[in-house]
């Protein structure tokens, strides 16, 4: 008898403190799910941010390629101009370049 008593005692004790945690446990529950939401938000716009900045790599990249292209072909008209103004009787030396 006094076993029983016990027993019932102990899963009386129990039930209120699993009770008293429940409730803790679902407001935690619900504080975990809107960080949650939240962070998916933040996400989103931070996947938006990177596709953007990836965009504007890609640009800067093609303009640093045609900016080296065409110097790249001043660079050769440059050379073509010295070579033209060493040939010519009677002209000026051609400029050294500073460097």
């Amino acid at each position: 008898m006094r076993n029983r008593i016990g027993i019932a005692g102990l899963a009386l004790v129990v039930a209120v403190a699993v009770v008293g945690c429940g409730q803790e446990i679902k407001q935690e529950n619900e504080q975990l799910k809107a960080q949650v939401a939240t962070q998916q938000k933040e996400n989103v716009v931070l996947k938006g941010e990177n596709t953007a900045l990836k965009a504007d790599v890609e640009a800067v990249k093609k303009q640093v390629a045609d900016l080296t292209q065409e110097k790249q072909a001043l660079e050769e008209k440059v050379k073509e101009i010295e070579a033209k103004m060493a040939v010519k009787p009677g002209g000026r030396p051609p400029l050294k370049p500073k460097n």
